[in-house]
Order: structure tokens, then C-alpha cells, then sequence
């Protein structure tokens, strides 16, 4: 045997100082040219220098400034343009939005889609926000708001049996108790759990007893409203929303058998 082959050992060892080999390694994250223009124009948003409203440059602009190719930056604005940071406007141009809530948040309701797999998730997100959102609502509300809760709910009393007429005054009620927060995030976040489920809810509605139960639902947290109580309205809006997930499940499952209707 050869000196080389006495001191080789099995496949794979080697030095006790050897590098290891490159798979040990963890890879480096890069961005990409388009993720690194994104970040440099949220940057020029957060520091004033391009302000709301304002009118962003071309994307041949953008592209000579930065140094980098037109479809980089036009994936780069496409990216903001879902987030709600910019918009397209009629005539050309894209611009700052307002950065309110309601426009950043707008996407929201546009890149989810309600399914059997995260239909769970999503209840428990509304039983999360609108439990919190009762105990702020009953620190802040006014009698006069409490006074127009109830004459939706003797509205709705008369619209048992149109379904779409109810759902306009169903999503109006919701909206009148988010307004009370004065906080745009959270209202917009409400509304767009509420917007989510809307596919299967009109199923729901046009079930015999499910727009009295939902009236029902609304006289007990206007209530619980009436007494201020932060935990009661709290559990009141929690046991809608239980209420809502018990009958838009039953739907999704009718839209499943093909039925179309509530068993």
C-alpha cells in the first residue's frame, strides 16, 4: 500500500481544521433590484421627502436615478400599488396616497380569499377585534350613537324576508359601532374581516331564521351597550360573532354539497 493511499481516510474525512463543506453553510439572503427601489422609495415616503398626494417620477425617471432597469422599478411600483402606498390616478402618473388606514389596509380584503382552510383562522381573528373593539366601544359611545343602533334594529326587524335590504342595514350597523373607536385602523380592519366572509353570509341570510337571530344578536349588545360595561358588551359581540361562525359554516358547507342552502 502507498504512502497516499496509508494516509487517506474514509470518503468524507479529513482534517480536524478542514473547512466544512458549502452545504453548512446557510445561504445569504439578497434582495432583489426591485425589493432594494421598493425600500428606497418607502424610505423617501417616511422622511417627508416625497410627501402624500405627491406625484411620484416616471418610471424612466426612477429607472435613470436609481441605475437600474425599467422592469425593476415598474415590479418595484406594482409591489406598492398592492400594498395601497401608491395608486394610479385617470390621466397617468402614480402617486402617494393619503396613507390613511383605510387605503393601506384596502388590499387586505383583496389578497384573501375565504376557504375551508383558513375559514377557522378568520373567526377567530373577528372574535379577537370585535370583543376588543366592545370594551373600547363601551367606554366611548354616546346615548344619541345608542339611540341610532336601535332604530336599525327595529328597521331590521321589518326586513326579515329581504335578504338584501338587511344586509345593507346588517354591514351600516357594523360600521356605526366601529366609528365610535375614532380609530381608523381598527375600523378598517373590522370591515374587512366583515367584507371576507360576505360570499357565504349571503347564503346564510336567505335562510329562515338566521336574519332574526342576527337582530337578535344586535338588541343584546345595544344592551349591553346601554350599561357601559366593558366585559358584557365584550362577551355580547363575541357571542355574535359566534353566531355568525355557526351559520356561514353551515353555508360554506351547503355551497359544498351544491345545494346552495342551509341545512
Amino acid at each position: 500500500m502507498g504512502a497516499a493511499e496509508e494516509s487517506a481516510g474514509p470518503p468524507g474525512s479529513g482534517p480536524a481544521d478542514a473547512d466544512p463543506p458549502i452545504e453548512a453553510f446557510a445561504p445569504i439572503e439578497r434582495l432583489s433590484v426591485a425589493e432594494q427601489v421598493a425600500r428606497n422609495l418607502l424610505d423617501l415616503i417616511r422622511s417627508g421627502s416625497v410627501r402624500p398626494g405627491q406625484q411620484l417620477p416616471t418610471e424612466r425617471e426612477l429607472a435613470a436615478t436609481l441605475q437600474v432597469s425599467r422592469p425593476s422599478v415598474r415590479e418595484a411600483l406594482r409591489g406598492l400599488q398592492i400594498l395601497g402606498v401608491v395608486k394610479a390616478r385617470q390621466g397617468g402618473g402614480l402617486f402617494v396616497t393619503s396613507l390613511e388606514a383605510a387605503e393601506i389596509l384596502q388590499p387586505l380584503q383583496m389578497l384573501i380569499t375565504l376557504t375551508e382552510e383558513n375559514f377557522e383562522a378568520l373567526h377567530e381573528s373577528r372574535v379577537a377585534v370585535e370583543g376588543a373593539m366592545g370594551r373600547l366601544i363601551a367606554q366611548r359611545i354616546d346615548t344619541s350613537t345608542i339611540v341610532r343602533l336601535r332604530k336599525m334594529v327595529e328597521i331590521q326587524k321589518e326586513l326579515l324576508t329581504n335578504a338584501v335590504a338587511f344586509r345593507v342595514s346588517d354591514m351600516e350597523f357594523h360600521r356605526t359601532l366601529g366609528a365610535v373607536l375614532n380609530n381608523p385602523f381598527l375600523e378598517r380592519i373590522s370591515e374587512a374581516l366583515y367584507v371576507l366572509g360576505m360570499e357565504y353570509r349571503k347564503i346564510a341570510w336567505e335562510t329562515p331564521g338566521v336574519l332574526a337571530r342576527s337582530v337578535a344578536d344586535h338588541q343584546q349588545i345595544i344592551d349591553a351597550l346601554e350599561t357601559r360595561d366593558g366585559a358584557r358588551v365584550e362577551a355580547a359581540m363575541v357571542r355574535h360573532m359566534r353566531s355568525v361562525h355557526e351559520t356561514t359554516r353551515a353555508a360554506m358547507s351547503a355551497m359544498a354539497a351544491g345545494t346552495g342552502r342551509v341545512t
